[in-house]
């Protein structure tokens, strides 16, 4: 009796180890994992040996058999414990950078260089872009774009290990290449400053441990491009450029919480030394101003200098968290609206008269913007509407 019961706990326990596997099994065959940023083998086509069907069955078992999200959670468990690595599934750190795969993906795609615009695409963004020029020359207004490149298009060597680019070129390359081609955009990309900035061995660029926005080094390099395409397209003696000698600077360290875990990382900081323009909070209020964008980041500030041009910024947090009020100080009156604000547009014109009108932010942000004012709103429409 004791034997015929051992007998059955052994083969439960058999039958048990075959099933185990297949009920943990992850049964998303060719379906994209974005943690570990792959492809899970699909199933042999054929139940017929060929040639390769052992290969591609060892490949589906390593990939989808075996409760491989249980192992892996429980290994990156162990790796942060033992060695200081954190992953999980919104976020990764890799190399000693931590890098966000937002809800939308957008941080992945562009890692991966999915995100790079078709031949189609791209004449549709250039005609628009077209269309916007002409949009703000007809209203008397100069404009230009600025676009940011991603960490990762500027760091792309920490994802080595990683994430595989599954395209040659980037979205920030295309984009200057398209400002290079067509100056008549008035579109300037920064780029090439943060390269060179990352090869002199300069003190990074961008937060270790953030999602992708600059540190201060990496905001002010940003904003002398920003600016010297300001004064390519309105040319006025009172924009003028700060420079390093206009701030204190200064080596801190800070710790950082990502997902509840906290990280220490050197950083900078940049302090204006005697700043012109104060900012008016008080301002948007006084214009019934609703904003759209849940951060409620609109930004304004006066130097009390008539002598100075109006601006008006659309973009994202590149901007408004640091770089607005070093922009402001070369002008009389300064506004910020966050993209998600983009119905605003006209409104703030025709409260605010600026003298240009700037789009400026990530590479996902000066595309959205253009879709949004030329391909989903035909010029004429969009001309007359009041936001």
């Amino acid at each position: 009796m004791k034997n015929r019961a051992i007998d059955v706990f052994v083969i439960t326990c058999f039958i048990m180890m075959l099933a185990l596997p297949l009920y943990f099994a992850d049964k998303k065959g060719g379906a994209f994992q974005q943690d570990e940023n792959r492809y899970l083998a699909k199933a042999p086509k054929s139940i017929q040996p060929y040639k390769g069907f052992t290969k591609d069955v060892e490949e589906w078992i390593n990939d989808n058999v075996g409760g491989r999200q249980i192992a892996k959670a429980f290994y990156n468990y162990l790796n942060y414990g033992l060695l200081n690595e954190f992953r999980s599934d919104s976020a990764v750190v890799m190399n000693d950078w931590y890098y966000s795969l937002d809800e939308e993906d957008l941080t992945l795609r562009n890692a991966q260089h999915k995100d790079v615009m078709t031949d189609e695409e791209m004449k549709v963004f250039i005609s628009r872009m077209e269309d916007i020029n002409n949009y703000f020359k007809d209203q008397g207004i100069a404009f230009c774009a600025v676009t940011f490149p991603y960490k990762v298009d500027v760091y792309p060597e920490n994802l080595d290990g990683y994430i595989t680019q599954v395209r040659p070129n980037s979205e920030i390359n295309l984009l200057q290449t398209i400002s290079m081609n067509y100056p008549r955009l008035n579109l300037s990309v920064v780029n090439n400053e943060l390269r060179d900035a990352k090869d002199a061995g300069r003190l990074v660029c961008y937060r270790s441990y953030d999602g992708g926005h600059w540190n201060q080094q990496g905001v002010f390099i940003g904003y002398q491009t920003l600016m010297r395409q300001i004064q390519n397209v309105m040319p006025h003696e009172e924009i003028s450029i700060l420079t390093e000698e206009d701030f204190l600077i200064r080596i801190l360290e800070r710790t950082n919480t990502v997902l509840g875990q906290n990280f220490s990382e050197e950083d900078v900081d940049y302090t204006l030394k005697d700043p012109v323009s104060s900012a008016n909070p008080e301002w948007f209020k006084s214009i019934g101003y609703l904003a759209n964008d849940p951060w409620r980041s609109n930004r304004y500030s006066e130097s009390g200098d008539p002598s100075k041009p109006d601006i008006l910024i659309v973009g994202d947090s590149y901007i408004w968290m640091a770089m607005f009020p070093w922009i402001a100080e070369s002008f009389n009156k300064a506004a910020f609206i966050h993209q998600f604000d983009e119905d605003n547009i006209q409104r703030m014109i025709d409260r605010l008269h600026p003298d240009i009108v700037v789009f400026a932010g990530l590479t996902t942000t000066i595309e959205d913007l253009v879709r949004y004012s030329g391909v989903t709103i035909d010029r004429a429409t969009w001309g007359k509407l009041y936001f």
